[in-house]
């Protein structure tokens, strides 16, 4: 039974949830059909193998496959973040994709000594040859927390074209008797990426193997933000606390961010997710939605959000190198130059690239709140000093050292 949908519950549900009851997002399938690429009649396909991506309806039968470009451009998320690509190109790019999916049990991984194996497993896109069922569809789809992909089509089998790349490392880790939680520690301390990580997380590689399960692509990559959050966390819980606070900007595919970081002897965050009229979720309405979520010290969110645990990250990432602690205002902007989602990738690198870039002022945190308003006006509607749970913590804090 659908429930009567709120732009509200638009904007929470992102077209991830199915909050509203429907099978199948509607606003995201009226922005698919504007994007559809040339039809393909063959069922043999030249591809390179570059991620992949696993199904959540059906489980424990699952569908699973690598994400294959039919072009030469690879999936390099911090390197598009890095060059500002805009939506055209990277959907340009992403149109030239293909899913080829066949269904498996969660209990049974393939092997990585297999052809379909060793192209998941590859540190580098890898040329396949994909055998389909039958011509693909091609349509693109566009998802809050996955890239969009191209095209799709049941697969009968995959052959290796290239050799593919697999560090004697990272095999290790993978047939070790290792918890997840610790292969993941341990691949980014190696120096794998965060992407190649919820990849084979995903894939079902990780963790012992008895118990090693294949995990829906949504799912795994939370699950990946979440366990790296955690291990930094554990990483400065008694570092020294930051010197000043700092307001930090960054702009990109028509999302605006602004953190402030706080100093403080311990970790917490707040953040505000402001969706303004027109943008993806909430057309036709004259206000802005706003989505709040926060944790305390204890570090356990309220709300399971994947664009929290992503920018979680992202700030946990920075204040371990930098061998500090802070407290975290984050604040997300959503305009209507965000025309369609391309996956949380962009709020991640953004998050990484505004830290990286440097504070744009300091003062205290009612100041950088204003100015934050000065750069939003939409912002003036949402009083955020009052709304603020981390405002009001320090207050309290405060008044608990005065007495």
């Amino acid at each position: 039974m659908l429930k009567r949908t709120t732009r509200e519950l638009c904007a929470l549900c992102k077209g991830s949830r199915r909050l509203c009851g429907a099978s199948v997002c509607p606003i995201l399938v009226k922005k698919s059909m504007q994007y559809v690429s040339r039809e393909l009649s063959k069922t043999e396909l030249d591809a390179y193998s570059e991620w992949l991506l696993v199904g959540e309806y059906g489980y424990p039968r699952l569908r699973y496959g690598p994400i294959s470009a039919i072009s030469t451009v690879p999936w390099r998320p911090e390197e598009w973040a890095r060059r500002q690509l805009d939506f055209s190109e990277i959907l340009k790019f992403r149109i030239q994709t293909m899913y080829p999916f066949e269904h498996r049990h969660i209990n049974k991984p393939p092997n990585i000594y297999d052809p379909l194996g060793e192209s998941i497993a590859s540190v580098e896109p890898v040329g396949i040859e994909l055998y389909l069922k039958k011509p693909p569809r091609m349509r693109i789809r566009f998802d809050a927390d996955i890239p969009p992909v191209g095209g799709s089509a049941p697969l009968k089998k995959v052959e290796l074209a290239d050799r593919p790349r697999v560090p004697r490392r990272i095999e290790s880790i993978i047939m070790d008797r290792l918890k997840a939680y610790d292969a993941v520690r341990i691949l980014y301390e190696y120096g794998a990426s965060v992407y190649y990580i919820q990849k084979i997380f995903s894939a079902g590689f990780l963790g012992i193997a008895e118990r090693k399960r294949i995990v829906p692509t949504r799912w795994g990559i939370t699950a990946v933000d979440s366990i790296l959050g955690e291990f930094f966390l554990r990483n400065i819980r008694r570092a020294p606390s930051i010197n000043r606070p700092g307001l930090y900007r960054w702009e990109y595919l028509g999302n605006r961010y602004y953190l402030i970081l706080i100093p403080s002897d311990y970790w917490a965050m707040e953040m505000f997710e402001v969706w303004l009229p027109n943008s993806v979720w909430v057309k036709g309405v004259g206000r802005p939605i706003v989505i709040h979520n926060h944790e305390d010290y204890v570090g356990k969110p309220l709300k399971m959000d994947g664009g929290y645990y992503a920018i979680r990250m992202a700030v946990l990432e920075w204040l371990r190198k930098q061998k500090r602690i802070a407290m975290v205002l984050a604040i997300r902007v959503i305009t209507p130059q965000y025309i369609a989602p391309v996956g949380n990738w962009q709020i991640r690198e953004s998050i990484r690239l505004a830290l990286e870039a440097g504070p744009i002022d300091r003062g205290d945190i009612l100041y950088l709140i204003q100015r934050i308003k000065e750069h939003e006006k939409s912002l003036s509607l949402i009083d955020l000093e009052k709304k603020s749970w981390l405002i009001k913590r320090m207050k309290i804090s405060k008044l608990d050292e005065y007495f």
